[in-house]
């Protein structure tokens, strides 16, 4: 969890704690230019690639009719290839594989969630009580916590949320780079609540380049959209991998908000109580220093917006 603002720092750190957000600052910066675009540039070779097999596919069914456009075996292996690699970005989650353990286990990290979200709301609005900005957080205090999580084809933590829980489905916010799980997904949230994408890109602020022209444009599902100003309560992030970076990249993504990033940023400028959640599968090796990895970056991401990280459940 992060808390609110920590008034407790003490003079000699001050100049350490700047370095080290500026560092991580600029470093989110360069992640966030190279992750500008990436996804429309992905679906766009997605969309190539479909293309391609249509064409093929429909060359190969005249060979059916005895006619000479049947494919060559260059082409066939072609074909072949692309198929291949449209199933390696098949949605490969399926949860009818889980062992009964692991479903309990999910389960009861979806009540965690639940319960962490709906204390952050609490804590904030304790704050906001005596606080500068009650007036920004009046019309807000009977409102469900915005939550932004990763969800599967079989929308377990969505109907978590939403039917056990009673989450209102316009707080509840997901991305998957799946498009037929996004439509799924689509069917107990807002369409604008999901978006298509990596975590990290749907939580990055969309571009301001303007250095693609109407011309070059392609139709791809990807419009740019971002949460990136949306005031989250709560975030949990999987790392199904076990890939420390990737869930640093994801918790720099949320978080790292310079001033300048956006016009509408007054919510990210206020540090607010936070959860952050997440998963670390995919082997045991090392887990206890891929932990500590995540906890320390964490900690430095915290400081870029004057809060402080304790662990739940932690002795106050």
């Amino acid at each position: 969890r992060i808390s609110g603002s920590n008034s407790g720092n003490n003079a000699s750190s001050n100049n350490t704690a700047t370095e080290q957000s500026n560092l991580i600052i600029t470093a989110e910066e360069a992640a966030r230019q190279k992750r500008s675009g990436q996804a429309k540039r992905r679906m766009e070779k997605a969309a190539r690639r479909e293309n391609r097999i249509a064409q093929l596919e429909i060359m190969d069914s005249g060979s059916d009719n005895n006619s000479n456009n049947g494919l060559t075996d260059s082409e066939r292996a072609e074909l072949e290839g692309l198929i291949r690699t449209r199933e390696n970005f098949e949605e490969q989650y399926d949860a009818n594989n889980f062992s009964e353990e692991h479903v309990e286990f999910k389960r009861l990290h979806n009540e965690a969630f639940a319960a962490l979200a709906r204390f952050c709301q609490s804590d904030r609005e304790r704050r906001s009580v005596s606080s500068a900005v009650a007036a920004v957080d009046d019309n807000e205090e009977s409102k469900d916590p915005n939550v932004f999580y990763l969800d599967g084809p079989d929308t377990a933590t969505s109907l978590a949320l939403i039917d056990k829980h009673g989450f209102d489905p316009s707080c509840c916010y997901v991305a998957n780079r799946h498009l037929s799980t996004c439509k799924i997904l689509q069917q107990h949230l807002p369409e604008e609540n999901v978006i298509h994408a990596t975590a990290a890109e749907a939580l990055t602020p969309p571009s301001t380049s303007s250095d693609e022209s109407d011309d070059c444009k392609s139709d791809t599902d990807y419009d740019g959209s971002s949460f990136s100003d949306v005031d989250f309560a709560c975030y949990y992030f999987d790392g199904c991998g076990g890939f420390t970076p990737h869930i640093i990249g994801m918790m720099s993504a949320a978080l790292v908000r310079p001033e300048a990033t956006s016009m509408n940023n007054l919510h990210h400028r206020i540090p607010k109580t936070t959860a952050i959640g997440y998963s670390l599968m995919g082997g045991n090796k090392d887990v206890i220093e891929k932990e500590m990895d995540i906890n320390r970056a964490l900690s430095n991401i915290a400081r870029t917006r004057g809060m402080r990280t304790r662990h739940v459940l932690d002795d106050p």
